[in-house]
């Protein structure tokens, strides 16, 4: 089947049977339609508006007429200055909104496809109140409400579809395929989407290469065989090639590793190119004729194949580049079968069998196939097309074909080529049927071919790098059966009864009583848990449950807050520099109690370790994670020697115990932060897992452009710690003590400390007396002794914080992320800034330097209150470790609310899947991508709420917002599906409009299941770290360029993640966003009285991004910490806050 020509891709397209009279009459009619809104409204215009309507008929593709009338229809309205009143509905709530929705409804009632349809209950109510304007006949031809997008299982794998994608029942493969398939990863952040999909196809796991984990293809093939004479076919080992997405062009060798030779080299394997696999195959056969010598003998110095004859070649795509976008694709049923190979087969791969015309596909590219000069007697011909839209928001590039090529075939070999993502989570259940649909083929293949030929079958080859190096080890003990090193004890403090209402002190006078003064403290404040359970309205309800307040969009978020600090005997602080630091600098130090009395701390200095790696260490090897958590409880509720005390031990894993007696994951373990820069042992770490070889995260150099007080990552081991509960006010006291005895112990009493749980026990009596104390204290029961209102965007202050880069160096990066994106080096760029202040904080004599920060934390908290908020310090203690000189000084004011990663476990014995103590646990992430200013004017309630609510719904409508939080959506799921077990990552949230105090956020939520006999919490953060939607896709080639562009200024802790990974093996990680670092600046940090407040923020840009609009967002996102800050530091020169 050749390539048809024009007028035959127009009958291929036209299979909806629409009158042609419509197609002809269309754009007149959206002329007449414009020219008749213009003059019912009094637009003076009306000629310039008509001109804009013509230049449809006449110089627009007939398939996206409709879509740009749309565009013409909205931009009238909106530039339009006034209406009379008397046209307009009372409420403010439609304001132009019901127009746009009736233009979309009147287009879409007239286009083939009916490709626009009404997503919401509110867009249907604006369409008839808007009818008022026009004849309602119109509305008559309006597609019915689409009930939107849905979640669907097949075989295991959680698929989101649109409406039109989806058959009368699910497509579910009718086995599973003993198929031996290599995936080569193109440095791709979707590799692990077709691995997750490919894993529920086979009986075989698939294996996954980096294309440059060898030097050659020969290379690989020694590897494989083991032998370096052996002349051994890649049918020995596996039955096809998948070749990845990824960034760069196929012209590029450092891009493409061997993927280029594979395909040479392998011409009688199925190979399945996706995106840039896709334009390799493209790249490597655009010039071939039919009939030509063999394609091994025929190679050119510059990697071009053939002649130089017309033929298909890869090029940017004329319609720009399109990342995370909806594409409709229609595509050519051919019953005859390939020409013959070269072992004399004759099978055809039916690609798209069982899918329909017109299915709807994400792009993510920037190049293309183009066979528009092609001839007909080349060897690959294209099978797919979509239509070329304009995808830029700078209306840069302008369409010059009307069709782009979707998928193409080798006509000789079993090679398949898709330009589209079928692995995105936006293409659903067609993209899995056409992985099955080349699964499928490929297994037939070499059925085929080994009756033909009778060939041996070897072993599938196993990189010993795909699963994790480290042992298989149980949570309960070691590789060699070594028992836990710590007991868990855990007790629940309940309130005293206070005018006939049991009372318990809030966080923040618990906090400033027991933790304030400790140089080394942390606080996981759930600052909205307050709101969300004391404020809660029945009434509000979100679709799956939860309550939604104001401020307080999920309270299963901000149920907890934990506290403490490094007080206890088993404590340890745990400080990491890693690359971005000066070379002497450079390691990890863990500061220790010691056991004796010569000297109570000790430090240890590490240059061989990074802080993943020790974490590793101590919490696997050295047995730290525990399956057994004992319940405390005594006999009475206040102080008195002779309590009885009793321990219940508790299984961990034994859901209908343990969920009833103890509500949270938490369990004491390591508390702290994971700088951006430790992207640098993360990546790796992935590169290691895929065969590549000789990656060392330390050997960069020192662009001194780093805050040598900032340790690249931090963590506390935290023995002693508080939970609080918001819903039911209840405190809990957890301590951590030893099982094994200690060996280095000179004296009794210290025995008595590290060794004995009577000790630990003491503790938790202790704390509870102060607790019980301060409840009853009245005076000390208030959450704040601050006087701070609301945050008001509106308030003004004089602390001027500058930007690291200007404004208009900001917007020359945003073009640069545009040429990078339109090369096809990344598909979306999170681009950041730092914006920095100095300021005095003159300290009270009483007062201790690292309590200057927690009272700027405790202003922040009530301004713009967040789910993952946090505070945390780590600083120098003076007067115990004279010594000890390389310590950090730092703050963390953390109003963050984006969940990074959670790894808990299932809340129900269903979720367990096997038995009630399996070891299974449930990870998730929330990116958020998509923000939108708060309304904050000065109209009455009612109509502001209305206002607000128009906002949340136009973000929920973007197109730009919608893309991005795709793009990240698909980014995680790969990133997931590294660790998760196959077929259990899915997206039960897909762009979620939350509101908080100051902005509206488009959220998802991406989870999957972690087997936990074999992976743990630091395998998640090693696959998924940093967060996508800190960087953006794909991951790695992407940071490559951020560093460039933000001048190689480290990030520190923002864009990092911040929280706990618990001695069970859970873990709860936030992104650190909306928050200040805060350090001294003076020499001695004991007496320092100015201090610098760094606030980090960025964009996601993508090819839709206008400058002018991401500069303005940047400026939003820091805005609620900046003017805080500043709020501080006046009240302060005031005398109005106390440090």
């Amino acid at each position: 089947m050749h390539w048809p020509h024009a007028s035959q891709r127009h009958r291929v397209r036209r299979n909806d049977k629409i009158p042609r009279m419509i197609h002809q009459n269309h754009s007149r009619m959206i002329c007449y339609l414009v020219s008749a809104i213009a003059m019912f409204l009094g637009c003076k215009n009306v000629e310039s508006i008509c001109e804009r309507a013509w230049h449809i008929q006449r110089h627009v593709s007939p398939s996206y007429k409709a879509m740009l009338s749309i565009f013409i229809v909205k931009t009238l309205i909106a530039d339009l200055h006034t209406f009379h009143p008397n046209h307009l509905p009372a409420t403010p709530t439609h304001d132009f909104f019901g127009m746009n929705i009736f233009a979309e409804a009147w287009v879409s009632s007239f286009h083939p496809k009916n490709t626009f349809t009404l997503s919401s209950n509110h867009r249907r109510t604006a369409i008839a109140e808007s009818s008022t304007f026009f004849d309602s006949k119109i509305l008559r031809n309006a597609p019915k409400q689409n009930p939107g997008n849905a979640l669907l299982w097949s075989n295991g794998v959680s698929i989101y579809s649109n409406e039109a994608n989806q058959s009368t029942a699910p497509f579910e493969p009718k086995k599973q395929l003993d198929l031996r398939i290599l995936l080569i990863d193109n440095h791709d952040s979707y590799t692990y989407n077709l691995y997750q999909y490919l894993s529920t196809m086979t009986t075989e796991p698939v294996t996954v290469v980096m294309n440059d984990a060898y030097s050659s293809w020969d290379d690989f093939m020694q590897h494989l065989s083991g032998d370096a004479s052996s002349t051994a076919s890649l049918h020995e080992y596996f039955d096809c090639l998948i070749l990845s997405p990824g960034p760069g062009q196929p012209a590029c060798p450092d891009d493409m590793g061997i993927v280029l030779e594979t395909i040479r080299k392998n011409s009688d394997i199925p190979i399945l190119g996706v995106c840039l696999g896709h334009q390799a195959l493209g790249y490597v056969y655009g010039k071939d004729k039919i009939g030509k010598k063999s394609l091994t003998d025929d190679i050119y110095s510059d990697g071009t194949i053939g002649n130089n004859n017309q033929g298909a070649e890869v090029k940017l795509a004329p319609c720009g580049p399109v990342h995370g976008l909806m594409s409709s694709v229609f595509w050519l049923k051919d019953d005859d079968s390939i020409g013959s190979n070269s072992s004399g087969h004759h099978l055809t791969c039916q690609l798209f069998n069982g899918l329909p015309q017109n299915f709807d596909v994400v792009r993510y590219h920037s190049l293309v196939v183009d066979f528009s000069e092609c001839r007909d007697n080349l060897v690959i011909e294209p099978i797919a097309w979509c239509n070329s839209f304009n995808s830029s928001a700078t209306n840069e590039f302008v369409s010059q074909n009307e069709t782009i090529c979707m998928a193409l075939r080798h006509k000789k070999y079993p090679h398949y080529g898709v330009q589209f993502h079928p692995e995105s989570i936006g293409t659903g259940e067609v993209g899995y049927r056409l992985l099955w649909n080349f699964c499928d083929f490929a297994d037939q293949y070499k059925a085929r071919r080994r009756h033909q030929l009778g060939m041996p079958i070897k072993a599938p080859f196993r990189n010993t790098n795909i699963e994790s190096s480290d042992p298989a080890i149980k949570l309960g003990e070691s590789n060699n059966g070594i028992q836990p090193t710590y007991r868990v004890l855990i007790h629940k403090i309940t309130g005293v009864e206070i005018g006939g209402k049991i009372k318990m002190p809030s966080p923040e006078v618990v906090f400033d009583e027991l933790y304030r003064s400790r140089p080394n403290s942390f606080w996981l404040d759930s600052s909205t848990g307050g709101e969300c359970f004391d404020n809660n309205d029945p009434n509000s309800q979100l679709p799956n449950g939860d309550t939604q307040v104001e401020g307080c969009p999920i309270t299963s978020n901000s149920r907890f807050s934990i506290m403490g600090s490094d007080d206890g005997p088993l404590s340890r602080k745990i400080e990491y520099f890693g690359s971005e630091h000066c070379a002497e600098r450079r390691g990890l130090s863990v500061i220790s109690k010691r056991p004796d009395q010569n000297l109570r701390y000790k430090s240890e200095k590490r240059n061989d370790t990074d802080i993943l790696s020790y974490l590793r260490e101590r919490l696997v090897n050295a047995s730290e994670f525990v399956d057994v958590v004992h319940l405390l409880d005594f006999a009475t509720c206040y102080d008195g020697a002779d309590d009885e005390i009793t321990i219940s031990a508790l299984a961990e894993f034994d859901k209908d115990i343990i969920s009833n007696e103890i509500p949270f994951d938490y369990r004491g373990g390591y508390i702290g932060y994971l700088g951006y820069e430790v992207r640098h042992d993360t990546q790796c770490r992935i590169l290691e897992q895929e065969g590549v070889q000789g990656c060392v995260a330390n050997d960069r150099e020192n662009s001194g452009k780093t805050n040598p007080n900032v340790p690249t990552a931090a963590f506390l081991f935290a023995d002693r710690s508080l939970v609080y509960d918001h819903k039911n006010g209840d405190w809990y006291a957890i301590g951590v003590t030893n099982l094994e005895e200690v060996d280095d112990i000179t004296s009794k009493a210290d025995y008595h400390k590290f060794n004995n749980t009577e000790y630990t026990i003491a503790w938790i009596r202790s704390v509870k007396n102060s607790l019980l104390s301060m409840a009853s204290s009245k005076a000390r029961l208030t959450k704040s002794t601050a006087t701070s209102s609301a945050y008001n965007p509106q308030e003004k202050t004089n602390l001027t914080f500058i930007p690291n880069r200007s404004k208009e160096t900001y917007q020359k990066d945003i073009a640069r992320s545009h040429q990078e994106i339109r090369n096809g080096e990344s598909y979306e760029l999170c681009v950041t800034n730092q914006l920095e202040a100095e300021f005095e904080a003159p300290l009270p004599k009483s007062k201790n330097i690292h309590e200057v920060p927690v009272s700027i934390y405790k202003l922040l908290r009530k301004k713009n209150p967040a789910p993952f908020s946090a505070y945390m310090g780590f600083y120098p203690d003076r007067l115990l470790e004279p010594s000890i000189s390389s310590s950090g000084a730092v703050s963390i004011c953390c109003s963050s609310p984006e969940r990074f990663l959670s790894v808990k476990k299932p809340q129900l014995r269903s979720d367990c899947f096997h038995t009630s103590t399996a070891k299974k646990f449930i990870v998730e992430s929330k990116p958020i991508k998509g923000t939108a200013s708060r309304y904050t004017g000065n109209e009455p309630i009612e109509i502001a709420k209305k206002i607000d609510s128009q906002i949340a719904s136009d973000l929920k409508e973007s197109v730009k917002d919608k893309a991005e939080n795709l793009m990240i959506v698909d980014l995680l799921r790969n990133d997931l599906g590294r660790i998760c077990e196959v077929g259990s990552v899915h997206v039960p949230k897909l762009m979620h409009i939350e509101t908080y105090a100051t902005v509206h956020q488009m959220v998802s939520t991406v989870r999957g299941t972690l087997d936990g006999d074999k992976k743990n919490a630091i395998d998640v953060i090693e696959a998924c770290f940093p967060g996508g939607s800190m960087t953006g896709a794909p991951k790695q080639r992407t940071m490559e360029i951020l560093e460039d562009i933000e001048q190689g200024v480290s990030r520190g802790p923002y864009s990092g993640c911040l929280g706990y990974i618990s001695l069970n093996g859970c873990m709860d990680m936030n992104i650190i966003i909306r928050s200040a670092i805060v350090t001294p600046m003076d020499g001695d940090e004991s007496t320092a009285s100015r201090w610098k407040a760094s606030v980090g923020c960025g964009g996601a840009i993508t090819a839709l991004s206008v400058s002018e609009d991401e500069y303005q967002e940047m400026l939003l996102k820091s805005r609620a910490v900046c003017d805080t800050i500043s709020e501080w530091v006046e009240q302060v020169s005031e005398g109005n806050e106390g440090i």
